[in-house]
């Protein structure tokens, strides 16, 4: 940072206060600024050496401050307490709205960090506090929104969210992310009737919660709109399964599984909403080995259907007769290294479909007997030599089955 920061006392916008090594003491030039607004972001405070120059920073009476950004770069900590002496003394005014914690080294956060007198606080984000074990009780916040969770060592947050204190932890959360936790095992234990925890959770993300064996909490969550699920090796369900799984999630539009190798089914109860309108599944071949189980023909509001990384499976033939329901609008089917063939009988009474996408199925010999639905606006063909060349404008084999859709895309190159 360029010298005497601390003379700038009208500067109203400074996006990052850099510590370097041996200048961890500058932290107190931040005192003299007493009218930033705004997001500010403190790097570097492992160069920190007296806590002493943090209270001179003076954080707390900083009330124009929306977001503050702490931001620790690795290194080694002697000595835990001084850590969370660290991070107490950069309590912030309690009008901030977003806080980011990244890198911090301590095993405990002080109580300011979720203290429920932060009533305008809408976002949190953690990230790679790798020492801690416990997390703050974020449910006390009764604006907060959306909560990141990343690069931490929990196996439960069932402390966070099973007090009794409060009728409704998490008043008004909206999107809840973790992600990179690998020791998470378990999520509340509990009643959750009724949608008493999360009553506002439209989105919920997990990505390489190796231990984690179940996708969602038990009992109601009555706004729940979307759920992305990425890499969690332990996983078997995505559903628990002593619930009412027909009323659990009424709001359910969307799910995106991604390499759950050991997810054989959504639920051991059925499809967890009749309003899914969007189901996205790549690499988790067991699931889709077991798709003549997955009853989709219930959902009657189905729009949208990716099918993609079931190399290892034998699939002949796709889809099978009967397997998809008729309010299909688009179907994306990817890297299925043995598919042969499409199903003609399969795709015959799918008279809303309008987006046809298959890529990387180099065994696909070519297009029913019977040809596609005259319903199709657009065909897009990648990665497919076999049935590329069939396809081919005029030359083409099965260029009359095809003719009649408006746009047909084959290898990026519109024909």
């Amino acid at each position: 940072m360029p010298p005497q920061m601390c003379n700038l006392t009208n500067l109203q916008t400074l996006s990052d206060f850099v510590l370097s090594k041996n200048s961890g003491s500058r932290i107190k030039e931040l005192g003299a600024l007493k009218l930033l607004r705004g997001s500010l972001r403190i790097s570097g405070l492992e160069n920190v050496v007296d806590v002493g120059d943090v209270l001179e920073a003076d954080l707390k009476k900083k009330e124009c401050l929306t977001e503050l950004i702490l931001k620790w770069n690795g290194g080694e900590v002697d000595e835990a307490s001084k850590e969370k002496e660290l991070l107490n003394a950069l309590e912030p005014h309690r009008k901030l709205k977003k806080l980011r914690i990244e890198g911090y080294r301590g095993t405990i956060f002080p109580d300011w960090v979720a203290n429920q007198s932060f009533g305008d606080m809408v976002e949190v984000h953690l990230e790679d506090c790798r020492n801690c074990c416990l997390l703050p009780p974020f449910k006390q916040l009764p604006s907060l929104r959306k909560l990141d969770i990343s690069g931490m060592y929990v196996s439960g947050i069932e402390n966070e969210c099973s007090g009794a204190a409060l009728t409704k932890p998490f008043p008004s959360l909206e999107g809840l992310s973790m992600n990179f936790m690998y020791a998470l095992e378990r999520w509340p234990t509990g009643a959750n009737q009724e949608g008493r925890f999360y009553p506002c959770l439209k989105h919920i993300s997990l990505c390489k919660c190796d231990k984690l064996n179940v996708g969602l909490p038990a009992g109601c969550l009555p706004s729940l709109e979307t759920i992305e699920i990425w890499n969690c090796k332990e996983m078997v369900g995505v559903c628990p399964a002593s619930q009412e799984i027909d009323i659990a999630y009424p709001s359910l539009e969307s799910i995106v599984l991604n390499n759950c190798e050991k997810v054989e089914s959504f639920s051991e109860m059925g499809w967890p909403s009749p309003n899914l309108k969007h189901l996205k599944i790549w690499y988790c071949e067991k699931l889709i080995a077991n798709r003549k189980n997955w009853n989709l023909q219930r959902l009657s509001s189905l729009q949208s259907l990716w099918l993609s990384g079931c190399e290892e499976l034998v699939v002949i033939s796709f889809p099978e007769e009967g397997l998809l329901p008729s309010t299909l609008t688009s179907i994306t089917i990817s890297r299925c290294g043995n598919l042969k063939a499409l199903n003609g009988e399969g795709f015959h009474h799918l008279t809303s479909l309008q987006h046809l996408d298959i890529r990387f199925c180099e065994k696909v010999e070519g297009l029913p007997e019977e040809g596609l639905p005259l319903s199709l606006s657009t065909l897009s063909i990648e990665g497919c030599p076999l049935l590329s060349e069939r396809c081919q404008r005029e030359t083409g084999e099965d260029w009359p089955k095809i003719q009649h859709i408006p746009k047909i895309e084959i290898d990026g190159r519109k024909i």
